[in-house]
């Protein structure tokens, strides 16, 4: 029987809570919750597991290797049940049909698993395909009724509706040997000195670093051009250029110390990602809206929980 099955699951909620906020007078006004109150549930929880989950410091509280290793195995598991519990009888969850969603290589980095989990619970009878590619491409296939959703960059096209959902901003990205920090910026005009791994596609990132040198009349040097991420990030990661992506795309390189990044500045350039259909979408209304409440209530949690590091784009307000 897993840790879900031992004890009081509000009890690891509250948990969770409290080591994401670091303290628990924080974590009481998030939940609406009595300080002593929510204090009480923590030590009843280090009653029921025989270990001390939490240091008390000055600033608040910070995990044991004990809340740590609790933190690592209950979280996803967790939520899982939650989101089962909420869609337990939905009519949605009745829906057999397949969904094909498209994500970008950057996005899918972060957002792929924990988007498929949460969809699998709601539509259980559902099959999910998932395609990765380039804006372009993912809008020429939502237009041919290839793909029914997908996460892609602004295009000025009236057959899609389109819906912001996060800003994410772009760094300069280079070897372990670069020298990059994450404290010290880079200025725009600097990106003129160093071999580039760009983007083969014209539009999203390498359409705003080209118009941000033309109206500086600067020239970018491409000494790469692929619209595989992979290939981009072992390009840099051997040596042959710099990139310029946001982080989410290369946050296990980075943990791992095969890239460095540096904020990129003068200006700061960022990637906007919204989801988009088309107006002929052959999906069930209420199943194309909860799709994509799932996407955005993703897309949300793990900005906030900082795994992807993006800003949520508040929701379209609807015309009056």
């Amino acid at each position: 029987m897993g840790i879900l099955g031992l004890v009081d699951t509000h009890r690891l909620r509250y948990f969770l809570r409290i080591a994401d906020e670091g303290s628990i007078n924080k974590a009481a006004s998030v939940l609406g919750i009595a300080q002593p109150a929510l204090s009480r549930q923590i030590r009843l929880l280090e009653e029921d597991l025989g270990v001390t989950l939490f240091h008390r410091t000055a600033r608040g509280v910070r995990l044991t290797e004990d809340g740590e290793r609790l933190r690592a195995t209950t979280a996803s598991p967790l939520r899982q049940l939650e989101l089962a519990m909420r869609y337990v009888g939905s009519p949605l969850a009745r829906i057999e049909r397949g969904l094909h969603v498209g994500l970008p290589a950057t996005a899918a980095c972060v957002l792929a698993m924990p988007l498929l989990d949460s969809l699998s619970l709601a539509f259980p009878k559902v099959e999910f395909r998932v395609s990765v590619a380039t804006t372009a491409e993912l809008v020429a296939e939502m237009l041919q009724g290839v793909v029914d959703i997908a996460l892609i960059e602004p295009v000025p096209d009236g057959r899609l509706f389109y819906a912001d959902l996060v800003v994410e901003d772009l760094a300069v990205i280079g070897p372990a040997t670069s020298g990059l920090r994450p404290d010290q910026p880079v200025d725009f005009t600097e990106l003129a000195a160093l071999p580039l791994v760009l983007p083969g596609s014209q539009t999203g990132i390498r359409a705003s670093l080209e118009n941000t040198a033309l109206r500086r009349k600067l020239t970018l040097r491409c000494t790469f051009a692929t619209d595989a991420l992979q290939v981009a990030k072992d390009l840099i990661a051997a040596g042959r250029g710099y990139g310029v992506l946001p982080l989410s795309a290369c946050a296990a390189e980075i943990e791992a110390k095969r890239l460095r990044h540096a904020p990129l500045r003068e200006p700061a350039l960022t990637q906007q990602l919204g989801t988009a259909v088309t107006g002929h979408l052959e999906l069930p209304r209420g199943f194309a809206i909860r799709v994509s409440e799932i996407i955005r209530e993703e897309a949300t949690r793990l900005v906030e929980s900082g795994v992807w590091r993006a800003r949520i784009s508040p929701p379209a307000t609807p015309p009056r």
